[in-house]
């Protein structure tokens, strides 16, 4: 049960567009809007494994030693 203290989580969902980043929306109950701006729903787990591996960008070599 909820209390008026502890909402409960928000509900991110993932919106891309062809050269923008990645819009993310909390708890939205109608996403028309987004698909008539040209936005396409990203599931988050795909959206996730799309990111760089921040591990591989740390240890890369630069390039200029």
């Amino acid at each position: 049960m909820t209390t008026p203290t502890q909402a409960p989580a928000p509900n991110p969902r993932y919106f891309s567009k062809d050269g923008e980043g990645v819009q993310v929306v909390y708890n939205l109950r109608d996403a028309s809007p987004y698909a008539e701006l040209g936005y396409q729903e990203v599931d988050e787990a795909a959206y996730l494994a799309s990111l760089p591996d921040l591990d591989a960008l740390l240890t890369a070599p630069t390039g200029g030693e």
